[in-house]
């Protein structure tokens, strides 16, 4: 009874796996014609059946990565942004800050705010913008990035 109960499983779980679709580093599928088996290595574990001899596990598949890369262009610059999360405000704060500007982006590029550097710590107002993750780059006069932060609103 057992048997019939993880096949019956198995059949079930590759109808429902065949609309799917996998973008992976590492993976396979393997199909008999009737039924078809996908797997990716890195999957986050959700279950699993054993009968003692065999052993099924299903995660779920991520169907969109999105990488994001901080960039960091000039070492010699210091700068320290705080307090990071927020919910209101972000401080921008640098010894040398002439010639400096900020831009601050939303997850899609989209320019939120940019203005010049005027003092030691200038203060960014987020409290208009949703919760999430928006991007704070630092640039000089002639717009070329020299370090870009993660900011966290929420």
């Amino acid at each position: 009874m057992k048997k019939k109960t993880v096949f019956a499983g198995l059949l079930l779980l590759s109808v429902a796996m065949s609309a799917q679709e996998v973008i992976s580093s590492q993976g396979n599928t393997y199909s008999n014609g009737t039924n078809t088996v996908d797997y990716t290595i890195g999957e986050t574990v959700i279950a699993t059946v054993s009968n003692g001899t065999n052993d099924v596990t299903q995660g779920f598949h991520q169907t969109k990565l999105t990488v994001t890369s901080i960039e960091d262009l000039d070492i010699n610059l210091n700068v320290n942004i705080y307090p990071n999360p927020t919910s209101d405000k972000v401080i921008v704060s640098m010894e040398n800050y002439e010639n400096m500007r900020f831009v601050l982006f939303d997850a899609n590029g989209k320019v939120l705010n940019e203005a010049i550097i005027t003092s030691a710590a200038t203060e960014i107002n987020v409290t208009d913008y949703a919760y999430g993750n928006y991007l704070l780059s630092i640039t000089d006069n002639q717009n070329t990035k020299l370090k870009t932060y993660q900011i966290i609103k929420k």
